[in-house]
């Protein structure tokens, strides 16, 4: 199987340090301005001999957030960083990213015991159906204090009265919030991390394979569905869940997951048919159908006129963009690329 990457390779690595009662340093984006290759929200996993899983940059942020890391988890304190790359010195004399933009990072250690419950949370950021809000001081005397609120729950080490404050704020509607002490302040953020994006591959023909391997590689959950047992063995060690069943009876099976795309894409015109009157009455943001314009005119055709038009507003057919190659794998690029990769 194609290994993860994106959140779900950071996920993974919070989830090997919990599991193995080891500490690990977690990098948190909490703001940018300007050109910067990661947004608020961004984060890495920092291991205690500097291997990093995600990333902040192209390479240039790369060595001084692992040098800031190991600090972190020799001290047992959180680190403060503020890459600035939009002077004229920098290309000179700094990094030489040329992003000309600036991050702000948290970089928080998190310890077996002390931070269990919290570390459990973020590496189970990934299959989560919903996301997962954290409210993080940025800057004060609580540095680095991190309460991460799920429901009714509040998830952190901080002490009672700040852990209630942070966990009130985390499910507010500001983002930025400044908490007063006797003779100082916590600035305190409010991120809305949200789980990777799930796709549902409704035919498990040539393309699917390809397209399971790369949507695995950027981040994705991938799910496979067919009713032909020889296609769904073939597949089935590349995806996360394989599915057997007519696509019906697969959609109605599933009619709880909250999948952000489904590629119809089974090489049937009536399993397909089947497929798009199914997700007529269902809310999937992107609908993907594998075949030329024709096809899908034809398909279309057959359905109901409710059912066109429930699906047409989010209904990419041909599925993809047009990236001009031709086969299995060039068509599974091309599906990617075409696919929404925000929730």
């Amino acid at each position: 199987m194609t290994a993860a990457g994106g959140l779900r390779a950071v996920c993974a690595a919070l989830a090997a340090a919990h599991a193995a009662a080891r500490p690990v340093a977690l990098a948190i984006v909490h703001a940018t301005e300007g050109s910067t290759y990661r947004k608020a929200g961004a984060l890495v996993a920092v291991d205690p001999d500097g291997t990093r899983h995600g990333t902040l940059s192209g390479g240039c942020l790369e060595p001084e957030l692992s040098r800031a890391a190991q600090q972190a988890l020799g001290s047992g304190t959180a680190v403060a960083l503020d890459f600035d790359t939009r002077g004229d010195d920098d290309a000179l004399f700094g990094s030489g990213s040329g992003c000309r933009g600036r991050m702000r990072v948290v970089l928080r250690p998190l310890l077996p015991g002390r931070d269990a419950a919290l570390l459990e949370r973020l590496a189970g950021l990934a299959t989560r159906d919903g996301p997962l809000r954290l409210a993080v001081v940025t800057a004060g005397p609580s540095l680095g204090t991190i309460v991460a609120r799920d429901g009714a729950s509040a998830i952190g080490d901080a002490p009672a009265a700040l852990r209630e404050i942070l966990a009130g704020i985390a499910g507010g509607a500001a983002r930025e919030v400044h908490v007063g002490h006797a003779a100082s302040v916590d600035a305190v953020q409010v991120l809305h991390l949200r789980p990777a994006p799930r796709a549902l591959l409704v035919g498990a023909g040539p393309e699917a394979a390809p397209l399971a391997s790369i949507l695995r590689e950027i981040g994705w959950r991938v799910d496979a569905a067919d009713h032909r047992p020889t296609l769904l063995d073939v597949i089935a060690a590349r995806v996360d869940q394989a599915h057997r069943g007519r696509p019906a009876a697969v959609l109605a099976r599933l009619a709880e997951v909250g999948f952000d795309a489904v590629v119809v894409m089974t090489h049937s015109a009536e399993a397909d048919l089947e497929a798009l009157q199914a997700l007529a009455g269902r809310d999937v943001a992107h609908v993907a159908l594998l075949g030329p314009p024709a096809r899908r005119d034809a398909l279309l055709a057959r359905l109901p006129a409710d059912a066109r038009d429930a699906l047409r507003p989010r209904l990419q057919a041909p599925a993809g963009l047009p990236l001009g190659g031709e086969g299995p794998e060039a068509i599974a690029l091309s599906i990617a690329a075409g696919l929404p990769h925000r929730r």
